[in-house]
């Protein structure tokens, strides 16, 4: 009897653990991997079932399937799993089962040794945090300029996770950046009204109408000028806009809110696109190597959203944005253009200061906690395990 039930044991183990992964290849199908246990028929019903099941699935290179006797689990997102099962009858199921996302919110921490996104890369951190940071103090400090060896900065951010995996960033909720010894300091707020956005400690805003560059750019190629010799054209003739040169297929975004008017291709211009905005303003972005293809002409775009895609087309030597400013038809310089900041009146000043009461006293005893690990006290510095904290 002992030796019937163990077995049993056997059996069952070796039905009910076994499990097969496979790594998703570029050009595999869900019919080309699962061919061997469903009908093309089944295969039909079963790609029906998911994509009501999960918007816009697509199987895609990285993806893994997990592969057991009579159940398939993918990985269709970190935090949905399909998984297709087979019955004893052979009629095949489709769920989804969905992970909750889990909110953590975190203190970073480091120090600019050459630039932003390799200090932030030395805090264990993404380029994308970097991005973020730069873009709220993007008035106040220029980041290909200003930066001084021996700045830093200290974040406090929402990282969210799934299955106790890291899932990506939520907002910076506060942070400081000592530049050249003057400490910029940028707190979240939104009084579930009017206001919305990045504040410093005396309630004055630090975003404005118009953000101060279209994109994460690599250098400045050619800046604004009256007469400038044109490098295709070879004569002199105005350049009204500023050439910011990054790799081909860089995002461009809307550096203020409002209509396009102008979503075109021209000779000189190449892909382009023109927006109007409140005021008289109107922005222009030369030389794209292609659109968004969800706006057209009379569409409106909020500020930060992308609307084409750095390339060389037109006039043009190699790729680059050429970034244009325009009020009431007369051309502006965009290095020397300042943005009007959004700051709050008066008497909203109290309720953001209590609010951001909490968050200052955060980023001072981050501070506190900054020194004790300083070389400069003889101790060691911090590491990439101690630049995350939580909070």
């Amino acid at each position: 009897m002992k030796k019937f039930i163990f077995l049993l044991l056997i059996v069952f183990i070796s039905t009910s653990v076994y499990a097969e992964t496979y790594e998703v290849k570029s050009g595999d199908t869900l019919y080309g991997i699962l061919s061997d246990r469903f009908t093309p028929q089944e295969m039909a019903e079963i790609n029906s079932r998911i994509k009501k099941e999960v918007k816009g699935f697509v199987l895609k290179p990285g993806m893994k399937l997990i592969l057991e006797s009579n159940k398939v689990t993918i990985n269709a997102a970190l935090d949905k799993d399909v998984i297709i099962e087979k019955a004893a009858d052979g009629t095949a199921s489709v769920k989804v089962n969905s992970y909750e996302q889990e909110m953590m919110n975190v203190v970073v921490r480091g120090t600019i040794e050459n630039n932003l996104f390799d200090a932030m890369a030395k805090a264990g951190e993404d380029a994308e945090l970097a991005a973020n940071l730069a873009s709220i103090f993007e008035w106040e400090i220029d980041f290909f300029k200003d930066l001084r060896p021996g700045d830093r900065f200290v974040v406090l951010v929402e990282k969210k996770f799934v299955k106790d995996k890291y899932a990506g960033y939520g907002k910076i909720l506060a942070a400081d950046f000592y530049n050249q010894g003057k400490l910029k300091r940028a707190v979240y707020y939104n009084d579930g009204k009017k206001n919305k956005g990045y504040y410093n400690e005396k309630g004055e805003g630090l975003e404005r109408g118009f953000l101060r560059v279209p994109l994460n750019y690599s250098r400045i190629s050619s800046r604004y000028s009256t007469s400038r010799l044109h490098p295709v054209l070879g004569y002199h003739r105005p350049h009204y806009g500023v050439d910011y040169a990054a790799p081909t297929g860089t995002p461009v975004k809307a550096t203020a809110s409002g209509v396009v008017k102008i979503k075109s291709r021209t000779k000189g211009n190449g892909n382009y696109i023109a927006l109007r905005h409140p005021n008289g303003y109107e922005t222009f972005y030369l030389h794209l190597n292609g659109f968004n293809r969800a706006i057209r002409q009379g569409s409106y775009v909020e500020q930060g959203q992308i609307i084409g895609y750095v390339g060389s087309t037109g006039y043009s030597t190699g790729p680059h944005l050429d970034y244009r400013i325009r009020k009431n038809g007369k051309w502006l310089n965009p290095l020397t253009f300042v943005a009007t900041p959004k700051t709050l009146k008066k008497d909203e000043v109290p309720a953001f200061l209590e609010h951001a009461s909490v968050f200052f006293d955060k980023l001072n005893m981050s501070h506190i906690v900054y020194a004790q690990y300083s070389p400069a006290l003889s101790v060691s510095p911090i590491n990439n395990s101690m630049s995350m904290v939580q909070f």
